[in-house]
């Protein structure tokens, strides 16, 4: 998506939100948070801001809140293995933060039973 995109559609998610919100102390969804953040790779706080029609302080703690709750990326360790006998497989995770995990390759059985042990841990 552009740059120009991305906030012109940010800017539409946000008046359409005020436009259907049930009352004043409705609270703005996360998906609105996090997108009105992610702007900051293209844009100043003043311009996200000013756009949005939203308070330095609230914008501060979207983004300090959001900082906390990203956490670093955790490998998954695997045996080696010299099995003979390999398989082909395809499979996709689906995490309920919305992030999908999408493994594809040639895996003996051992090999794919400890990710799956790995994933369930």
């Amino acid at each position: 998506m552009q740059k120009s995109d991305q906030l012109s559609t940010t800017i539409t998610a946000f008046e359409l939100w005020r436009t259907n919100k049930k009352g004043r102390s409705t609270p703005i969804p996360t998906c609105l948070r996090e997108q009105a953040v992610s702007l900051l790779n293209s844009y100043s706080t003043g311009k996200i801001m000013s756009a949005l029609k939203i308070s330095g302080s609230q914008f501060n703690q979207w983004r300090n809140a959001l900082e906390l709750t990203e956490q670093p990326r955790q490998f998954i360790e695997l045996p080696l293995t010299n099995a003979v006998s390999h398989q082909p497989f395809n499979i996709e995770l689906y995490f309920a933060s919305g992030e999908k995990v999408r493994l594809s390759g040639v895996v003996d059985s051992n090999l794919f039973t400890a990710l799956i042990k790995a994933v369930k841990a």
